[in-house]
């Protein structure tokens, strides 16, 4: 069994040890080894695994993969093969290390803060590459937070966080557990850890964490939203809370100076253009669709057709909106019939009193289909003149509008 040095000091970067064993990876190219004693965490409870290298006699191996099995060996995947009984030093990536570890004690924190404002049960914990989720569940069943709730959440863990309280992992006699206040129950039976942080904090975990709660940094939750009936909660600690303060910091400082107004009334301001826009969009598709059906009237011919009145209108561009609006407008007239090309796109439409089926006739000439009143497809302008001229040739002597 690999002696886990991480468990009495979680900011041991470099640790000497010797392979116990090696075996060929799962991957090309790699292998897996087990050392007498090490400071790389494996993937356990949610908190990814260390990254690093390991090195002997000049020679590197980066570790890209740790895992444990279940006979409580510590697996570390290389990338060169490193033969069994050599004396290594290894070095953990600092970094990734200490992101994970406030993550996972900001976690603890919320999670404690979840349990004692609320009454939610936190239920399982992933940490991502940008941010990391708890899904939790609540006394009454509901799958969201309030944004009072979210708050107070949010001012509960950074009051304590900068209290700088002590953070303690140990693990307890069988005697001792049964007088720790632990938030839940542990989900294993032997070699208990415990991780206790001030007197607010107190639950089973074999992960990695800060000395103190003021080495998390701080706390911001992203959302809280349903998720398989929980409340997943997403947050961010330490250095990438920071730094997405950073980044929301100079967006916003962006976002005012092109509307010209101080960070604190970008949400007015962004309401006040977004009803300026939704207005002027309306008077463009009103001034569009007259200008189209104004197109539409000037190729009116009522001499194609016997009983009603002909338009073939192709024109190279137009949005959906006033192109349907148009054309909804003029067959809502008696006696109309329109074959109408906008770029690539062609409408068929006739009034409810014409006898002609638009379906079928887009059918004959293009790729679409609809309604006996109304079809559209893809084509070509040609295409809406190929269509007159078969109106033009099936309909010698026939009556087109039907009686009322």
């Amino acid at each position: 069994m690999t002696e886990r040095l991480y468990y009495e000091d979680p900011y041991l970067w470099q640790f000497d040890a010797a392979v116990t064993g090696t075996r060929p990876g799962k991957g090309a190219g790699t292998w897996e080894i087990t050392l007498d004693r090490s400071a790389f965490y494996p993937t356990s409870g949610g908190q990814p695994f260390d990254t690093g290298r390991l090195t002997w006699n000049g020679c590197i191996a980066d570790v890209t993969n740790v895992e444990a099995d279940p006979d409580g060996e510590v697996v570390h995947t290389v990338n060169r093969e490193i033969p069994a009984g050599t004396r290594v030093r290894g070095f953990i990536d600092g970094h990734r290390r200490t992101d994970h570890m406030e993550q996972h004690g900001g976690e603890h924190m919320l999670a404690g803060a979840i349990w004692e404002k609320l009454g939610g049960t936190t239920i399982g914990l992933h940490l991502g590459k940008e941010d990391s989720t708890i899904d939790v569940s609540m006394p009454d069943g509901r799958t969201r937070l309030t944004e009072e709730e979210i708050l107070l959440l949010e001012d509960t863990v950074n009051t304590r966080i900068r209290q700088d309280a002590p953070i303690r992992c140990w693990f307890p006699t069988e005697e001792e557990m049964k007088t720790l206040p632990l938030r839940k129950a542990p989900t294993v039976t032997e070699h208990i850890r415990i991780v206790a942080m001030g007197d607010f904090e107190m639950v089973a975990c074999g992960g990695t964490h800060p000395s103190s709660t003021g080495r998390i940094g701080m706390v911001k939750i992203l959302s809280a939203l349903p998720s398989k009936g929980k409340v997943r909660v997403t947050f961010v600690c330490g250095e990438r809370a920071l730094r997405l303060f950073q980044q929301y910091k100079r967006s916003a400082d962006k976002a005012g100076n092109v509307l010209s107004c101080p960070t604190e009334k970008l949400a007015t301001a962004a309401g006040e253009l977004k009803a300026r826009l939704a207005d002027a969009e309306r008077r463009l598709n009103r001034f569009e669709t007259e200008k189209l059906l104004g197109l539409i009237r000037e190729n009116e011919n009522g001499e194609d057709l016997p009983g009603i009145t002909l338009s073939v209108t192709v024109t190279a561009q137009g949005d959906a909106r006033p192109v349907a609006e148009a054309v909804s407008a003029y067959i809502s007239e008696s006696g109309k019939a329109l074959l109408l090309c906008v770029g690539e796109r062609l409408t068929f439409a006739r009034s409810a009193d014409v006898d002609i089926d638009m379906n079928e006739l887009i059918r004959r000439v293009a790729r679409g289909g609809g309604r006996p009143d109304m079809a559209s497809g893809a084509g070509i302008p040609e295409c809406a003149g190929v269509a007159r001229k078969i109106l033009m040739m099936e309909g010698k002597g026939k009556a087109w509008k039907k009686k009322t």
